[in-house]
């Protein structure tokens, strides 16, 4: 375990991995005709097909469609971040299903939104049951805003929202705002189910010390692999394997690994259940060296709307004797 990480090797080490993560990405854009997106509803028109493909390189910016799109944030996009690697998905409108939102459950997916979409997801409910003699009763309501900046790298802004710790272990109620956190993911390839290779995906955030100050625990990075694999019977995997700065307060940053699962079903049009779990930490900054266990669903209420919702309790001495959460997303 490390201390004393200075800042700038934080931002130096968040800005190599993503280099190395689009590098990676780079070479898979030619290889994803008939992938799973196609699959799973969209448009599976790719780089090759575009009919503004007149110089014969279907990766050329000035090819792209989402230049000529009917959404203003969608064509600023294009102007900025040229990446027209599934240009005809960013034209369709936002889908709430498909990538899915992110908070719902503990892993996050390698799907990434497309070009101009936007999710917003928030949990008025989090709540932790104290744990005796470690730590309080805490109250969060977080959120998740995201952004495509091109169809496969996308810019997130996560926290833990308005925050109310109880009284305890010597300390007063405390309420205030938790840290904001920066996020970037980026998606790498799609799922090759012959193979049986997973869809993959990175993700690299920062939390920051901007917040109330009873809830600062310094800048601390995180780096996560994020995969998913259909499984027999309709099932669908979700796991992330990283390393997360931990809570090891003002004085120094801590790296631990930190795995996190999923296993959902669709149980019924529109309605999806799931178990989750993690070791040590969510994929998203929460709660910190713990493991804990859960099970919840996620309603798709429309095209642009779904709910989600899932009970959790800790399997060891440290973790929670509850968690429980009851969110909802956008999509826009």
């Amino acid at each position: 375990m490390l201390h004393a990480f200075d800042v700038r090797r934080t931002v130096v080490f968040a800005a190599v991995s993503l280099a190395v993560a689009l590098g990676g990405a780079s070479s898979r854009a030619e290889q994803i005709a008939g992938s799973s997106r196609a699959a799973r509803g969209f448009d599976g028109t790719v780089p090759g097909g575009n009919p503004r493909d007149l110089d014969g390189d279907p990766l050329s910016g000035d090819d792209d469609p989402d230049l000529d799109s009917d959404r203003a944030l969608t064509r600023l996009l294009a102007r900025m971040f040229a990446d027209p690697v599934d240009p005809r998905t960013s034209l369709e409108e936002p889908d709430i299903r498909e990538p899915g939102p992110d908070t719902a459950n503990f892993p996050n997916s390698p799907y990434t939104l497309p070009r101009g979409w936007v999710y917003v997801e928030t949990s008025p409910l989090c709540y932790t049951a104290s744990t005796h003699g470690l730590q309080t009763a805490m109250y969060n309501w977080e959120y998740l805003l995201r952004m495509g900046l091109t169809d496969r790298v996308e810019f997130r802004v996560f926290g833990n929202g308005l925050t109310a710790s109880a009284a305890g272990l010597g300390s007063g109620a405390t309420t205030g705002f938790s840290p904001l956190v920066f996020d970037t993911k980026i998606h790498i390839a799609d799922e090759e189910p012959d193979l049986f290779m997973p869809a993959t995906g990175i993700e690299v955030y920062v939390q920051t010390p901007w917040g109330s100050p009873a809830f600062d625990t310094g800048t601390q990075p995180g780096i996560m692999m994020l995969f998913r694999n259909s499984l027999p019977w309709g099932i669908e995997a979700e796991w992330n394997v990283g390393v997360v700065g931990d809570q090891a307060g003002r004085n120094g940053v801590g790296f631990t690994d930190a795995v996190q699962w999923s296993f959902q079903k669709e149980v019924a049009e529109g309605l999806s259940v799931f178990f989750q779990g993690f070791k040590n930490q969510a994929s998203l900054p929460r709660m910190a060296n713990q493991t804990v266990l859960g099970a919840g669903f996620v309603k798709m209420c429309s095209r642009r709307l779904s709910l989600f919702g899932s009970w959790n309790v800790g399997t060891d001495s440290a973790g929670p004797a509850s968690y429980v959460q009851l969110g909802g997303a956008g999509a826009f």
